[in-house]
């Protein structure tokens, strides 16, 4: 036993669609390699808990292509976002989203105090033996995080292949400025490629290969401009 308080996770019935688990303040007491006592060095809170939040929140389990439909997306899109908001925040979410005050931009900072600058670690979520695709999956964790305004997301691949260029599409979402909006367009857009046997191939390289047709058809028609004005 690692994490002892976690156990207060198996207590709760089968979550919704827009529930998640949030347990505070668990310390571990052992390690994986040896199990013998083991001091926990995290800081303490006021209440004199660890400062740890871990969030349960159920992927969907084998879902095949139907995770590329509209609901599938919708529905791991929410879950994401009910694990990663900060429950004590409800009305600042509300607030924010009346006055749509926020900024837009992928990775960017609200107008307000962003939570103290807590922000979210996560990895290859629903993607072992649930079956999730991995780069749909991690897109899609972004955007819930950016959304429920984290600061910052930190993302364990553990080495899987599929997330290799991670970190290119990164850079070059954030270089281009895109909104988390503009970023779900272009997930439903694939997704329904996908769905329809369009497209075979990951996320990644669809996006990429995308931009590249784009930009070759931008430049032929600069270039068309070009000759004309000659």
């Amino acid at each position: 036993m690692i994490n002892p308080e976690l156990i207060a996770g198996m207590l709760f019935l089968r979550m919704e669609d827009n529930e998640a688990i949030e347990i505070v303040g668990n310390g571990k007491v052992c390690l994986f390699i040896r199990f013998n006592d083991y001091a926990d060095k995290k800081d303490i809170d006021v209440l004199g808990r660890c400062k740890t939040r871990i969030v349960a929140i159920d992927a969907l389990c084998c879902p095949g292509k139907s995770q590329y439909r509209l609901e599938g997306l919708l529905r791991e899109i929410n879950k994401a976002f009910c694990g990663f908001m900060d429950q004590c925040k409800c009305h600042q979410y509300q607030q924010l989203f009346k006055d749509d005050q926020t900024v837009n931009a992928i990775g960017g900072r609200s107008i307000v105090n962003l939570l103290h600058e807590i922000g979210v670690v996560t990895g290859n979520w629903g993607c072992g033996a649930f079956g999730g695709d991995p780069q749909l999956k991690a897109m899609l964790q972004w955007i819930a995080a950016s959304q429920a305004m984290r600061p910052f997301i930190l993302y364990y691949t553990f080495g899987l292949e599929a997330l290799q260029m991670l970190e290119q599409v990164i850079q070059w979402i954030v270089s281009h400025k895109w909104t988390a909006g503009e970023l779900w367009n272009v997930l439903v857009e694939y997704s329904s490629q996908r769905l329809g046997e369009e497209t075979r191939v990951g996320f990644f390289n669809w996006l990429l290969r995308s931009l590249s047709s784009h930009d070759d058809m931008l430049n032929d028609s600069y270039d068309d401009r070009t000759c004309s004005c000659c």
